[in-house]
């Protein structure tokens, strides 16, 4: 699993700090963990299983919490610059995903891996930070007028994918048997605003979204203009999967860490 991932500076002017916590106590954790500098000229960064290759702290502290980087504050210049591979057994034995294992199972699968992530962050980064809700900026998904184009999901076709590569004129999204609680993630990270649920589709669904990201910050939701080369992703989203963003504000958590440190190679 990789991601794609996008530095902005939060401007903490904006909005009022409703609101501070501290995480909760993760409730799984590790048996033994392996953290090592990544090797120099790799390009790629993935999470896979109980392995994680090529990844910054802030990787790690992204996924872990399934935040984005736009929601952390006070991370030092290394977070973002130095990779790291770590490896680490679960603290008891499970059945990683395979065939026939249902969507509520993988994703139970995925969270507890990220409370794992959480402790290691905990005992071997030395993560200490605190939780502010912040009123920003948000984007609503709602169905556009007239419901929305997703399709079925093939049972024929292994799922849940949300794949991201290059089409005609920009990126293109496949995804397969895929939810729309993945399609949010994804959009939170591209527009660089925490983006929320308000569909009501709960089930799985398979289907396809290109857009030309030139014009990917620059045309409201609302708007009906298209970049040259292809829509804007809020005319793509409306036309090819009849969905929509609408413009709002809300409660958003920031984490601002008070505490990290560079691990120590073990």
């Amino acid at each position: 699993m990789a991601a794609a991932l996008v530095m902005v500076s939060i401007p903490f002017a904006i909005g009022i700090v409703r609101a501070q916590s501290l995480p909760p106590e993760p409730a799984y954790t590790y048996e033994v963990v392996s953290v090592k500098p990544s090797q120099p000229g790799q390009t790629r960064t993935y999470f896979r299983g109980y392995r994680t290759q090529n990844a910054t702290a802030m990787d790690l502290l992204t996924w872990a919490y399934r935040v984005h980087d736009y929601q952390i504050a006070g991370a030092p210049g290394w977070a973002t610059s130095n990779r790291f591979d770590v490896t680490f057994t679960p603290d008891r034995k499970e059945a990683s995903p395979g065939p026939g294992m249902g969507m509520a199972q993988v994703e139970a699968w995925m969270g507890r891996n990220r409370q794992r992530m959480q402790t290691i962050l905990r005992d071997r980064f030395g993560l200490v930070f605190r939780v502010e809700n912040h009123q920003l900026p948000v984007y609503a998904l709602v169905q556009a007028k007239g419901g929305h184009k997703l399709s079925p999901p093939s049972a024929d076709l292994p799922g849940p994918i949300l794949g991201v590569s290059g089409g005609v004129s920009g990126p293109l999204i496949t995804a397969r048997n895929a939810t729309i609680k993945m399609l949010i993630d994804f959009l939170s990270g591209q527009l660089d605003h925490l983006v929320i649920d308000d569909t009501g589709l709960t089930g799985q669904y398979d289907f396809k979204l290109e857009w030309t990201p030139d014009s990917l910050l620059r045309v409201p939701p609302n708007e009906p203009a298209t970049a040259a080369g292809g829509p804007s992703i809020f005319m793509a989203l409306s036309e090819q999967l009849g969905l929509r963003l609408e413009t709002r504000k809300g409660p958003v958590p920031v984490y601002v860490i008070e505490k990290i440190e560079k691990p120590g190679e073990n």
